[in-house]
């Protein structure tokens, strides 16, 4: 045995032979105790551990000294755990525990306790197995995996965020694609509808420009007709049944009651289509060139005349508008579109007789003016409210509806530096509100 086990302590005699074999034989460091804690025996792998020099620990031990301050643990101070392990009488076993050599190198130890029972009592054994290597392994492998975790969690991040954008920029890239083949098709039809209007206005013109004169030439024959009536006492007794006769078969006096109405309802018609005309002319007008000055109210009227077949007999419109009518610097054509778009929208919403209310006023710090139109329909479902203004999403059936007018709409407020939202409740109406700026973005 090593020099420390040449000069046993003083009590060494009171550990049985056969512990002691156990704790040579062994290799993790090992020290018997007694319930004082006085050292009484210990193995080389002890005297290693402790960084003790063979003959110090060997005086130490016939010392009576203590375990602790030999080779203090860092739970020493608080706690002991041979002495919890002989309080319960069963052996314990404490992972992770600090101690410091003799040299100063700090250790990390796994600590057993078991009492023993021998013929002068209770006595302790504790062990210690230097897990200060696995500690180190295992601390560094732990600091990679959480590196590992980091870079990992950073890497989904930036694949996360990279996707967002990239499904921002699919989404973009749709509703431009939508808009530029909208924009082509209502630049056609917009084409289109100019060159109807310019070919119904000269027969229009004609008929509202001539119905006065007709007017005037049917009083003038009505007039001589009167004049004949009062000379028809000198004509001819034959003559003048054959007049009476004439105008009861003729009905006279409904012909002419019926004749001015005729041409009342030919002047209204007239002016009617006229005014369809000329708002088909300032719907149909090119976008080209820069922003104006616009009446949005006007605008607004412009919209629901072409509606009018739409909302005919079926839907009341009522009107709230500011005083004095707002302008805002804008393109009005792209602003009657949108305007077009949730009027539409709107009236096929409602199924029978119901209001769509249409407002219009500034906001409170005048910067912008807000349009809203409300209706009385069956209201937008809440899990569809944030899709409506995706591209191509519809619901209407196949062939009543492209899904690309909210989407247009949307782009062009946005555009323009303004918002529109939808709020609805099922079964209770939708409010669409378009704000858009007085001026344009940019414009002081």
């Amino acid at each position: 045995m090593s020099e420390a086990v040449d000069s046993l302590p003083l009590r060494a005699d009171a550990v049985p032979d056969v512990v002691k074999a156990m704790l040579e034989a062994q290799a993790d460091a090992a020290v018997v105790v007694d319930l004082e804690r006085r050292i009484l025996y210990y193995n080389r792998a002890y005297q290693l551990a402790s960084g003790s020099r063979g003959r110090s620990l060997a005086a130490a031990a016939e010392e009576g000294r203590r375990c602790y301050e030999v080779f203090p643990l860092d739970v020493c101070e608080t706690s002991c755990v041979g002495c919890r392990a002989a309080e319960l009488d069963r052996p314990l076993r404490v992972e992770m525990i600090g101690a410091v050599r003799g040299d100063g190198e700090q250790l990390t130890l796994a600590v057993s306790a078991a009492p023993i029972q021998t013929e002068h009592g209770t006595l302790i054994v504790e062990s210690y197995r230097d897990i200060t290597a696995d500690v180190r392994i295992q601390r560094k492998y732990t600091a990679l995996l959480g590196k590992e975790r980091r870079a990992k969690a950073e890497l989904e991040a930036e694949v996360r965020a990279r996707t967002s954008e990239l499904r921002a920029a699919g989404a973009e890239l749709a509703r431009t694609h939508a808009q530029l083949i909208h924009q082509e098709k209502m630049s056609s039809l917009g084409r289109l509808v100019a060159g109807i209007a310019h070919e119904l206005n000269n027969p229009i013109n004609f008929v509202y420009g001539n119905v006065d004169f007709l007017g005037r030439y049917m009083e003038d024959l009505l007039a001589l007709v009167g004049l004949y009536d009062q000379g028809a006492a000198a004509l001819p007794a034959e003559l003048r049944t054959q007049i009476e006769e004439r105008k009861e078969h003729i009905e006279l006096d409904y012909l002419i009651e019926d004749s001015r109405k005729l041409i009342r309802s030919i002047r209204s018609g007239a002016e009617r289509t006229a005014s369809i005309v000329r708002d088909l002319k300032v719907f149909s007008r090119t976008q080209a060139g820069p922003m104006r000055e616009t009446d949005l109210v006007a605008g607004l009227e412009t919209t629901l005349n072409l509606l009018a077949p739409l909302l005919k007999n079926r839907i009341t419109v009522e009107r709230r508008f500011a005083e004095p009518h707002p302008f805002i610097t804008c393109h009005a054509g792209h602003v009657n579109q949108v305007l077009m778009n949730i009027l539409t929208n709107a009236a096929q919403a409602i199924e029978g007789p119901g209001t769509i209310t249409v407002s219009v006023a500034p906001t409170p710090d005048g910067r912008s003016v807000e349009i809203a139109i409300t209706d009385t329909g069956r209201g937008v479902p809440r899990e569809i409210q944030e899709q409506i203004f995706d591209p191509f999403f519809t619901t209407k059936d196949v062939g009543e509806g492209t899904g690309l007018g909210l989407a247009i709409s949307e782009s062009i407020v946005r555009a323009h530096g303004g918002t529109i939202r939808c709020e609805s409740e099922p079964g209770q109406g939708a409010t669409f509100t378009v704000t858009l700026p007085v001026r344009p973005p940019g414009e002081s």
